[in-house]
């Protein structure tokens, strides 16, 4: 059980670095829910929150959506990051938001328009 949704809890989205920050948008929270519910299957969230210092380090864009707790890197074990992207579009959340692929995880966030990248 989560304290954010039947699945998620904070901890897994506070900032790696340690400082702890958290500030997670709800739809980011409902989406990810959403997903996690169609594919019947565990979420992992490498990187959530981030803090300025923290975005920096790990190489993020300087107005990454991680600062602003609207995205999420993720990954599902026995899925592709082809296939958890197939299933991420199947939610208007992110089938409207930023989706990014890379060799071992998505990028998914809820920034209001479609953006698609390879990193």
């Amino acid at each position: 059980m989560g304290d954010l949704s039947a699945n998620f809890s904070r901890s897994e989205f506070q900032c790696k670095c340690g400082c702890k920050k958290f500030n997670i948008t709800p739809a980011l929270i409902k989406g990810l829910q959403e997903l996690r519910d169609y594919l019947g299957m565990p979420i992992i969230v490498n990187s959530g929150t981030r803090c300025p210092e923290h975005n920096a380090a790990v190489g993020g864009t300087k107005n990454s959506y991680h600062l602003r707790g609207y995205a999420a890197d993720i990954w599902v074990e026995g899925l592709t990051p082809k296939e958890l992207v197939r299933a991420a579009e199947q939610f208007k959340v992110f089938l409207h938001g930023g989706i990014g692929i890379y060799d071992t995880f998505i990028h998914v966030d809820v920034r209001g328009h479609r953006a698609r990248w390879r990193g």
